[in-house]
This record gives structure tokens, C-alpha cells and sequence, in this order.
């Protein structure tokens, strides 16, 4: 059941953390949805599709068949014999893609510097490795009210 968390947990920030993109929840598909008109919602759902297809190695088409269906993205991974530390591996590569190409997007807006990113980036995968132990969202607590 903690793998099944984990890996539910980890889906949403590979695929949808830099994309902007939100997934669907337990509380309901459309949550994240609510404030969008129908073209942003439907450009948010295709990028959703692309980059789990991509994930998979399948083509949308197929993808969204097995989501018709009612179909885990776990659930097509066992089925095309990907394994979940396979899947969990595709998915740590794909987000260290990202924050690479975030950062790299910053540094050439002139919003970082090269210096800044590098050490973001370390950090990053210091806290990735560490498997989140700490303090990964420094805001979190203010939210709360506790600093």
C-alpha cells in the first residue's frame, strides 16, 4: 500500500509539476479544473495524456483507451510489463528533465543566474536522493501558520 502511495504521490510532480498541469484527484476528476474555460481544460488533459504516453512508451490513442476504461496508470504499466521501480525510474528521470529545462529557462530569461541554477539543481537532487526527508517545501509551514 506505501509503494501504491508512493507511487501516486511521485506521478503528479514528474508529469504535472513544471508542466502546470493538474491531475485528477481523489476528490474528484475535475478538481484543479473548476477555474478553467473548456480549451484550457482540454489542452491540460492532452499534455496529461502526452506525457504519460511518453511515460509508458505507447501511443496516446492507446493510453486513452485504457483511461476510458478506468485504468490506473499503474495499472498499464503492469500490464505492458513495466515494473513499479521501472516505472518510478522513468519517472525520477523525466523530472530531473524538467527541473533541468525549468532552470535552464529561467537562466536564459534573466531570472537566475547559471551559478544560482546549478546549485538549485543540486539541491534538487540532494532532496531527491534523500527521498524528501526535511524540509522540501520551504513554504509549507507558512501556509500552516507555523514557521
Amino acid at each position: 500500500m506505501k509503494k501504491k502511495i508512493l507511487l501516486y504521490s511521485l506521478f503528479p510532480a514528474l508529469i504535472l509539476g513544471f508542466v502546470g498541469v493538474n491531475a485528477a484527484s481523489a476528490h474528484g476528476w475535475f478538481e484543479g479544473f473548476t477555474s478553467l474555460d473548456p480549451d484550457q481544460m482540454a489542452a491540460k488533459q492532452q499534455t496529461m495524456f502526452q506525457n504519460e504516453a511518453d511515460l509508458l512508451g505507447i501511443s496516446i490513442g492507446e493510453l486513452k483507451d485504457a483511461w476510458a476504461e478506468g485504468k490506473t496508470l499503474a495499472q498499464i504499466a503492469q500490464e505492458k510489463g513495466i515494473t513499479q521501480q521501472q516505472l518510478q525510474d522513468r519517472m525520477k528521470q523525466k523530472r530531473e528533465e524538467q527541473q533541468k529545462s525549468y532552470l535552464k529557462a529561467l537562466v536564459d530569461k534573466g531570472v537566475i543566474t547559471q551559478a544560482q541554477a546549478d546549485k538549485r539543481l543540486q539541491f534538487m537532487e540532494q532532496q531527491s536522493s534523500n527521498k524528501g526527508v526535511g524540509k522540501g517545501m520551504r513554504f509549507h509551514g507558512m501556509l500552516k501558520g507555523s514557521f
